[in-house]
């Protein structure tokens, strides 16, 4: 009897475990318009300003904590936080000034949320140019 109790208790912990990591998988969910952005032809010594846009598609608020790119890209986030089912944007500036090539940047963002490991979330989003002289 008492390993008929043991194994139903194990089973039923054992459920509400994979509930909860289930439910954590769509807890935190960003979905973005667009993960690559193609600037096309640029001018040496010409800025474009441009958006990533994002939606809070999970269940609990989403805060960015930093965003960061190489020294061509200006970056103006959000610091509130995204509450489920709002959206916001990354405002991107690049200058492309310094550069020498055409060239894919990476724009990493940052959030204060952590998984259920406790590490912190990231995404890695990218834009391209061609320079034209």
């Amino acid at each position: 009897m008492k390993s008929v109790l043991f194994l139903i208790l194990f089973s039923l912990s054992a459920s509400f475990i994979h509930a909860q990591k289930s439910d954590d998988k769509h807890a935190f969910l960003v979905e973005y318009k667009q993960e690559h952005i193609n600037l096309g032809e640029v001018k040496k010594g010409e800025s474009v300003t441009f958006q990533y846009e994002l939606i809070n598609a999970g269940t609990e608020d989403i805060q960015i904590e930093i965003v960061s790119g190489c020294e061509c890209t200006t970056l103006d986030w959000p610091r509130k936080k995204i509450k489920p089912g709002e959206s916001a944007v990354v405002d991107v500036i690049f200058d492309s000034t310094e550069k020498e090539e055409s060239e894919t940047v990476d724009v990493d963002i940052t959030y204060k949320n952590t998984d259920i490991n406790g590490d912190q979330r990231f995404k890695i989003l990218t834009y391209s140019f061609d320079l034209i002289q």
